[in-house]
């Protein structure tokens, strides 16, 4: 698979290819002969021209430029940009037929502010140039993701994992990326759709025809030719460009160009740039951007990005874009956030380009991340691992509940022997709305822990062979999706309750049986009357139990003595540790009856208890892929 990037530009555009599996930085395709070209169109002879051919010099035909900007606002500028983009493919496909045949995917940038909606219509609008399977992602990002896998920057990828902005200053527009621990924020996308570089061409051009003496002639042809309109203002943004590459170097002179206008008559301007004029261009109130000035609507942007990063400030602060390389900018941004490492792309007539074929190899290695762990997490790979296994939990668990059991017996007898409930009957019911509540509680969650864990190792390491490939195919480290290494949470409260759920009131009620016949032994013989024989007190209510067993019967009796409410000093006679005996007694067979019933499969624990756990566990893979995506995205 080759990835395309086109970095299309208000002011220049470039484009780079990237190999899927590459480890070399995306490679710059020159386009007329050159890393980057302008963004002009014209056309000469009936053909699409781009670059410096489209220039009326060369005798081309309605030469525009900074359409880009102009998109959103006039209904021209997407044929403009389609002519240019037509004319991009095509010189592509000229110079480069046989890499072309093979992009499958083209990823082309777009201003931060711009909505989905807007994205769909221009990438629809790339592809109808030519460009197949075309994305469209916001520039900042690009510049992030450049910043993130250059390696001519050389940044510690530490503080990219920390928080970060990244500052795109086009010609069109000034976009903001702010991100933390490798994940883009929320409103981490943003900046000023009106705000860029080429606002300051037209102030220089305007400037200086204002100065000229052929000024109403020039301002004339300005009028009448968008041709030479256009021209002009290209030779305003190269001196400008001229200027900010050495602004030392006119500290004592200015910058200077004569250009030669030929339309009805030969007309001569003459551009020029120092910084006295720097500072009037950048203080003027421009209409573009509602009467305001460049640096104060700079400042109110840097501001804006400071307010949403305040919470994480950046340890690190990326400048691309041409205008990047405009001093009074970076002292801007190095003034808003002091703290940060300031940092400048070597190449910011590149750098999109070279960031928008990384994101094009990221997000699909994300898409396939993604699906395959869903196709895991969700389908029956984990579903049918987790029922091959089950049934190794049945003996954890059944030792869970009676440990559980015995503590809810032990707490409930004590509140029937302080008089807290009134009958052997209403112990019952009081037990057995304790025991289910504590099935479900925190106890079982910790004498679980260390089996789940046990068991959620064993499952896991059946699967990490199949995750570690997948890792390694995405460009995920394998530890970072390693199950059995992480921190997972075997007693997740989804699993804690629906342990009762997945059991079901059969099942549930068979275990209570089972518990409640032998608290009622423990308390009551058996026969209901055990307890009446212990001590003096139980002398005579023994012989008195006897006779009353003569005349009304055992059963009867039974039933008698489980609804009478029994003097308090009475019931002292049952002690902890009588309960705790009668229960052990009883152990095995109560955790045979609990193994018993969960393995039945007529009851339906295992398919229930399989599901829950297998959504849990899909639930955490999930949540761990989501953390590990950092490794992709970042």
């Amino acid at each position: 698979m080759r990835i395309l990037g086109f970095d299309l530009g208000d002011g220049e555009s470039a484009v780079t290819l990237l190999e899927e599996s590459s480890t070399i930085e995306p490679r710059v395709i020159p386009l007329g002969g050159r890393t980057s070209i302008l963004s002009a169109v014209g056309e000469r002879n009936g053909k699409i021209v781009i670059g410096e051919e489209a220039s009326v010099l060369l005798g081309s035909e309605n030469m525009q430029v900074r359409f880009k900007s102009r998109y959103l606002t006039d209904p021209d500028a997407s044929l403009e940009i389609r002519r240019f983009a037509q004319g991009v493919y095509a010189e592509l496909t000229r110079t480069e037929p046989a890499l072309m045949a093979e992009v499958t995917t083209t990823v082309v940038g777009c201003p931060a502010g711009w909505g989905e909606r807007r994205r769909e219509q221009y990438a629809a609008l790339m592809e109808s140039a030519g460009f197949p399977n075309v994305r469209v992602v916001p520039e900042s990002r690009a510049a992030f993701m450049y910043a993130r896998h250059a390696r001519g920057l050389r940044v510690d990828p530490k503080l990219m994992q920390h928080s970060a902005i990244v500052i795109d200053i086009g010609s069109s527009t000034t976009d903001f990326a702010y991100i933390v621990d490798g994940h883009q924020q929320n409103l981490s996308l943003f900046g000023d759709t009106n705000l860029g570089g080429g606002l300051l061409d037209e102030l220089i051009l305007k400037k200086c025809i204002e100065r000229s003496r052929d000024c109403r002639q020039l301002k004339q042809v300005m009028a009448s030719s968008d041709a030479w309109r256009s021209y002009c203002e290209l030779e305003a943004r190269r001196i400008k460009e001229q200027y900010f590459l050495d602004e030392d170097k006119w500290v004592d002179m200015p910058l200077k160009k004569r250009v030669v206008v030929c339309y009805d008559q030969t007309l001569s301007l003459e551009l020029q740039l120092d910084a006295q004029m720097v500072d009037e261009i950048i203080s003027e109130p421009i209409p573009a951007i509602g009467g305001r000035s460049f640096v104060s609507c700079l400042r109110d942007a840097l501001h804006a990005a400071v307010k949403v990063s305040e919470q994480n400030p950046p340890q690190i602060v990326i400048l691309t874009g041409g205008a990047s390389r405009m001093r009074f900018l970076q002292d801007a941004c190095r003034e808003a956030f002091r703290d940060a490492l300031m940092v400048m792309c070597p190449e910011p007539e590149c750098s999109i380009a070279r960031g928008l074929a990384y994101c094009g190899r990221i997000d699909e290695n994300l898409k396939v991340f993604r699906e395959e762990v869903s196709s895991i997490a969700r389908g029956d790979i984990l579903a049918s691992q987790v029922n091959a296994s089950v049934h190794e939990l049945y003996e954890p668990i059944a030792r869970a509940l009676y440990e559980t059991a015995v503590e809810s017996v032990v707490e409930t007898v004590s509140l029937w022997k302080r008089g807290g409930i009134g009958t052997i009957d209403e112990l019952d019911t009081v037990l057995t709305d304790r025991i289910a509540h504590d099935f479900a509680g925190e106890g079982v969650r910790k004498r679980l822990e260390g089996s789940i864990r046990t068991w959620l190792d064993s499952l896991m390491d059946r699967l990490e062979n199949q995750l570690t490939s997948l890792c390694l195919r995405c460009g995920v480290p394998p530890e970072h999706m390693s199950m059995s290494n992480a921190h997972i949470e075997p007693g997740l409260e989804s699993v804690e309750l629906s342990l009762t759920n997945a059991m079901g009131m059969d099942i549930l009620s068979g275990i209570m049986g089972v518990i409640l016949a032998v608290i009622g032994a423990a308390i009551c013989g058996g026969g209901g009357v055990a307890i009446l024989g212990t001590g003096p007190v139980g002398m005579i209510a023994g012989a008195s139990a006897g006779l009353l067993i003569a005349l009304v019967g055992k059963s009867t009796l039974e039933k008698a003595v489980r609804s009478v409410k029994m003097p308090v000093l009475l019931r002292r006679v049952v002690t902890e540790n009588a309960v705790r005996r009668g229960l052990a007694r009883q152990e095995k067979d109560i955790e045979d009856e609990i193994i018993k019933a969960l393995a039945d499969p007529k009851n339906g624990f295992a398919s229930r208890l399989t599901a829950s756990l297998a959504a849990t566990l899909g639930t955490q893979m999930e949540q761990m892929a989501r953390n590990a995506e950092m490794s992709i995205t970042a």
